[in-house]
């Protein structure tokens, strides 16, 4: 072997002790990373636990953490007096002691008026939003006049509600009152105003959804057919219109027989227009 050989193997066996070695280091440097991280997380949840601990108790104690102020927005029926009543808590009471979820949970139950309510801190201060329920149609429960909206959910009435235009639904049981709320929702979209000319709505013993018009005049509008209840209605109110201005009064419109092209109207006798 030549003398440049030797070299070039002593070469080899150094480069290959001194990788090896160097391998060695890397893997012990990932070791000691990897447990001083795990230390360090360590340290900090044990100082977190037991500082956060102090923290807390300090902050229990604080002036700075009072509530000085509880702010209630979006009341218009509902009275802000008749919420704070309501609230587990009070004006000078700790701020992070307030338990939202709960006091939201128990107003809800408390409040079928409300939609929802959301409460919040700000500083020294509670916020609380409230949505109020608006009556789609009112129902009688247990004697009294309720609103029911879309959500089929009955409440009593507040402030205006009473006033308002919208027809009582009568039902005998809740697949009725959903059928006609259902119904309702639909009918709004397409009949305008037309709405408000209507003071009750029911199923009759032939499972015809029938309507009291603001004017006496029944209207059984028949089978419910949502996927031609726009063209029904304009259909409908085209008759309407020229009875109302042809009779005095109409006893009923039957609509039953809207898909085979006839129209009945019935006027009250001797009730022809002048």
């Amino acid at each position: 072997m030549t003398m440049t050989a030797k070299k070039r193997n002593r070469y080899v066996y150094k480069a290959v002790r001194t990788n090896g070695s160097y391998s060695r280091n890397k893997k012990g440097g990932k070791i000691f990373k990897i447990f001083f991280c795990l230390a360090l997380l360590g340290g900090i949840v044990y100082g977190l636990y037991f500082g956060g601990n102090e923290l807390l108790d300090v902050a229990y104690k604080s002036d700075k953490m009072i509530i000085k102020d509880i702010d209630i927005v979006g009341a218009k029926n509902v009275t802000k007096a008749e919420i704070k009543e309501l609230l587990s808590f009070k004006i000078g009471d700790n701020l992070l002691k307030v338990k939202l979820s709960e006091a939201e949970s128990e107003i809800k139950k408390l409040k079928p008026e409300l939609k929802n309510i959301i409460i919040n801190r700000r500083w020294q201060k509670i916020k609380i939003k409230l949505y109020e329920r608006t009556p789609e149609a009112f129902i009688m429960q247990k004697g009294e006049m309720s609103g029911i909206d879309f959500d089929d959910k009955p409440f009593p009435l507040r402030g205006f509600m009473s006033e308002m235009k919208i027809p009582k639904i009568i039902y005998k049981n809740d697949e009725e009152r959903k059928r006609l709320l259902g119904f309702i929702k639909r009918f709004r979209s397409i009949c305008g105003g037309f709405l408000d000319n209507i003071l009750e709505m029911k199923i009759n013993n032939m499972d015809d959804i029938i309507f009291i018009a603001a004017n006496n005049a029944t209207i059984v509008w028949g089978e419910e057919m949502p996927e031609h209840l726009s063209h029904k209605f304009k259909k409908f109110q085209k008759v309407y219109e020229n009875a109302i201005s042809k009779y005095k009064q109409i006893e009923y419109i039957d609509m039953n027989f809207y898909s085979s092209g006839r129209i009945i109207v019935k006027p009250v006798a001797g009730m022809l227009s002048e």
